[in-house]
């Protein structure tokens, strides 16, 4: 009994260790914060060097309204999707490294004509692409489907990736599918977890 308790913990705290939620910002269309969690206002003051000087603790830096900005432009042009891919999608690099901002359309049920944005705020860098070198070793998987996992990991659709791999969309799905085999997983999030949790 002791000893699968110890193992448990080990494995907590390697999802702890690896574990890195994105910050969840809400804004409405004249971009006033709605909402915030405590990730966002931590990694806010590392996007943006253009404003130094202001309060690091209530700004939401020039880049991040500027990219809510184009978000609420396609809003307007009726871009809502309905799907989980993201209306906007950006990697803003800054003195805290590269963070990774995807913004979703939210259609407001209360007022039809005052959409919401959803931005997530996300670090990318080394410890992903370690992640992703490291599942191609346990899972066995391809130089591609490094590949795919890596293009999952930051965010893109299925589209992007075939764009970016210059694969047909279907090809990136059959890979998909063969990963989720190779890490018996049932989603494309489900992937995720397994490789980010390693």
């Amino acid at each position: 009994m002791l000893e699968t308790v110890q193992t448990s913990k080990d494995y907590s705290s390697r999802v702890a260790e690896n574990r890195a939620c994105p910050g969840v910002l809400m804004f409405n269309v004249s971009m006033r914060v709605l909402w915030a969690d405590r990730r966002a206002w931590n990694l806010l003051p590392a996007v943006d060097d253009r404003d130094k000087g202001k309060s690091q603790s209530t700004r939401v830096p020039t880049v991040i309204k500027e990219i809510g900005e184009k978000a609420f432009a396609l809003l307007k042009q009726g871009r809502i999707k309905k799907t989980d891919s993201p209306l906007i999608r950006k990697i803003i690099d800054g003195a805290g490294g590269s963070l990774l901002v995807c913004g979703f359309g939210l259609p407001d049920t209360k007022e039809p004509g005052q959409p919401r944005l959803l931005m997530l705020l996300e670090r990318i860098g080394r410890r992903e692409e370690a992640a992703a070198q490291q599942a191609k070793a346990i899972f066995r998987l391809t130089e591609r489907e490094v590949q795919v996992v890596q293009h999952l990991l930051k965010g893109c659709s299925n589209k992007a990736i075939a764009y970016e791999l210059k694969l047909s969309e279907q090809t990136v799905k059959e890979h998909l599918q063969r990963i989720m085999a190779e890490t018996k997983s049932a989603s494309r999030t489900g992937i995720l977890a397994r490789v980010l949790f390693l």
